[in-house]
């Protein structure tokens, strides 16, 4: 069957020929309509991910969607959103556990379905981890990335009192509506640690009680300095950098908690029910996800545009019919 392919680690993949999975007990075969691409996928493929490098040849892909071929759980036909499968993502017929298949609502594109579960699990979690409470004021560093776009939606969607989304490029705000936007903007800029501190407290109009952090490093601090007593910070990365310098007396002056996150330490049943979660609300128009749908002879081009961090969700179609 049809798929795409990674023979060494640190190229991109092309499109070749692999054998078709047979079903174990206890999986459902899923015919595979969109697959995604994650950052997650660019650094296993580099070979230096902390998990297990897979075995080459391997096809790439960590979610996607696609319709039950069979299962013991679902009829056949029905539209499924998949995580884990076998194997990657980018092939036409994957085997994946019966039990963390997820039923896509009439109501969701396939676009949405394929690539909504890693990218807003981290925004959904993250959110989950701070206890966001109704009224707080919630900052969203790293903001254009995927998970910063998801968690700003997701932070009014849960009754946030202000959103501010902070990012060196602020511009790609424009796209949302103005339902979904935030109601500030903060550039993550040349300025030092106290400029941006005060931009976020003006945007904000006040201290913030929750910050999703993708970054780390220097705009981790400015976000920290911008706090409320007892505000809690989540760090999900550190594409910034991988230290923070942070003083004993200002994390016990203020009374601030960091979190650790990552959707590695979610069970299936967390994954399910957050899946299912941001499905209910994209069917009810209040979520979005911006994506582009790459035919799977392109793969390589889209595989370098996702390595660029497009600030956009890159699917690759492996039938005709989902361009």
């Amino acid at each position: 069957m049809r798929a795409a392919l990674l023979e060494r680690f640190g190229s991109s993949p092309r499109p070749g020929e692999v054998e078709e999975p047979v079903s174990a007990d206890g999986e459902a075969l899923v015919a595979v309509r969109l697959g995604a691409l994650n950052p997650v996928d660019i650094k296993v493929a580099s070979g230096s991910f902390y998990g297990r490098a897979p075995s080459l040849p391997y096809v790439p892909g960590s979610e996607g969607m696609g319709v039950v071929r069979t299962s013991q759980r679902l009829e056949a036909g029905t539209r499924v959103r998949f995580g884990a499968s076998r194997p990657g993502a980018l092939a036409k017929l994957v085997a994946v556990p019966e039990e963390s298949l997820v039923v896509v609502p009439d109501a969701v594109e396939d676009a949405f379905a394929a690539g909504i579960g890693i990218a807003g699990l981290a925004a959904w979690g993250s959110l989950r981890a701070a206890r966001l409470q109704a009224g707080e004021r919630v900052l969203i560093l790293g903001a254009t990335g995927m998970v910063g776009r998801l968690a700003t939606q997701l932070a009014r969607i849960l009754g946030a009192g202000r959103v501010v989304a902070a990012a060196r490029d602020t511009a790609s705000f424009g796209t949302l509506p103005d339902a979904l936007a935030p109601d500030g903007l903060v550039a993550l800029d040349a300025r030092g640690r106290e400029e941006i501190a005060e931009a976020i407290t003006e945007a904000a109009g006040g201290q913030v009680d929750v910050i999703v952090d993708p970054l780390w490093a220097s705009p981790a601090m400015a976000a920290l300095m911008a706090a409320a007593p007892r505000a809690r910070l989540v760090n999900l990365g550190d594409s910034a950098g991988a230290s923070l310098e942070l003083t004993s007396s200002l994390l016990r002056s203020k009374s601030l908690a960091l979190i650790g996150y990552t959707n590695f330490a979610l069970s299936n049943a967390e994954q399910r029910s957050g899946i299912e979660d941001l499905l209910e609300h994209a069917g009810a128009g209040k979520l979005s996800l911006a994506s582009d749908v790459i035919p799977l002879d392109e793969v390589a081009g889209a595989w370098e545009r996702q390595a660029a961090s497009p600030h956009r969700k890159l699917l690759v179609a492996m039938t005709r019919s989902s361009l």
